[in-house]
């Protein structure tokens, strides 16, 4: 049986190596695993001190996805075993995922991220980590927790703390499906490039004059020169066809007392388009405590440094693994898929007390304290 994960050191004609790291669980959508997590985290830290490794690149097996999230199955059996807590498979995994995205956002080497296909949850966590992050006409991007009872975590905080207000929250609340030039619009993607030009990519870069000094500066120009080549096969930003509708949704919701349920009075008259009703009935249907979640972790991140985000997404993470939504959202979607989960409280009427025992320190000191 081949290991979920695959690590190779391709050769480049300058003697040095990059790092090839291969997500190779085909039957999971290549969802993350904590024996995945562990396995990659193993193999970077060899490879930081590894002089003959240039930079980093992590690609996966299969045309279908780079990586649909975590292994949710895994956490809602810990946590129905569990009920209450303490949840020792869901404390581990969260804490040794977020650990991972951190330092690789953090690595001292360039890294590169292939983000074909599906790209979800705990996949983007990686693939936003990266120092280039490739998106193809194929790629699929979602942060779809609230359909779940979860949140976005996985570097999620920092990734949405950089984005235009609008958009961070339209993507977190309505789970909303985005293509390459929504993520490079986002600033999720850096680069586009079709899905066949893979292979040239590696080529030019193992064949480049590639050393520890100049590493970047040759992806930089390997890139450009294979972005966005075929324009025509990449379709239109979705956030900005609907970006009239979108901001007038958002934008004043925000600064309203009742931020959902002015939304939900805002996006009633929405047009009648797939892709926005979709988003808007993702939404509707989401868990309640989610999106109340959401809001006030986008607004503390605006004070916080990059490390006390992650220390509030796993402060957030062991609080949905012991209060009983995140259990549901996975019965009703993937476990019993009724498609009905019985949420704990109407849409926009959590009580504040409820939605603050979420950022609750887990312990002291922290489990991530020693993010500098």
């Amino acid at each position: 049986m081949d290991a979920p994960v695959l690590f190779e050191r391709l050769p480049t004609t300058k003697g040095r190596y990059l790092g090839h790291v291969r997500l190779n669980a085909l039957a999971t959508l290549n969802s993350l695993s904590l024996e995945m997590i562990d396995l990659i985290q193993a193999k970077i830290d060899e490879w930081r001190d590894d002089d003959d490794i240039v930079a980093l690149f992590f690609d996966a097996e299969g045309d279908k996805a780079f990586s649909a999230g975590g292994d949710i199955q895994a956490l809602y059996h810990d946590m129905k075993a569990n009920p209450g807590g303490p949840c020792t498979y869901c404390d581990a995994f969260f804490e040794r995922e977020y650990r991972l995205d951190y330092q690789l956002r953090q690595y001292p080497k360039p890294t590169i991220a292939w983000g074909h296909g599906i790209v979800m949850g705990g996949g983007l966590g990686i693939l936003s980590a990266c120092t280039y992050r490739i998106g193809t006409e194929t790629t699929r991007i979602a942060m779809p927790e609230i359909t779940i009872g979860l949140f976005p975590d996985a570097g999620g905080t920092y990734t949405f703390s950089r984005m235009d207000p609008a958009f961070s929250h339209f993507i977190a609340l309505t789970a909303a499906n985005i293509n390459a030039r929504d993520g490079l619009l986002t600033g999720m993607l850096s680069h586009l490039v079709q899905q066949e030009q893979k292979e040239a990519v590696l080529h030019d870069l193992l064949n480049s004059d590639v050393d520890q000094a100049n590493v970047s500066a040759n992806l930089d120009e390997i890139l450009l020169r294979h972005n966005g080549e075929a324009e025509d096969s990449f379709a239109p930003a979705n956030l900005a066809v609907h970006e009239e509708t979108i901001r007038a949704a958002f934008e004043p919701a925000l600064m309203a007392n009742d931020p959902i349920k002015a939304l939900a009075e805002n996006m009633a008259d929405w047009p009648e388009d797939k892709w926005l009703q979709r988003a808007r009935a993702s939404f509707l249907g989401g868990s309640p405590v989610t999106a109340q979640v959401i809001l006030e972790q986008f607004e503390r991140a605006k004070t916080q440094s990059m490390a006390e985000m992650f220390r509030m997404e796993l402060d957030i993470a062991k609080a949905c693994s012991v209060h009983g939504e995140f259990t549901e959202g996975v019965r009703a979607l993937l476990i019993d898929k009724d498609g009905s989960p019985a949420w704990q409280y109407p849409l926009g009427e959590v009580p504040k007390s409820h939605v603050e025992r979420h950022f609750e320190s887990v312990a002291t000191p922290h489990p991530l304290q020693d993010l500098a």
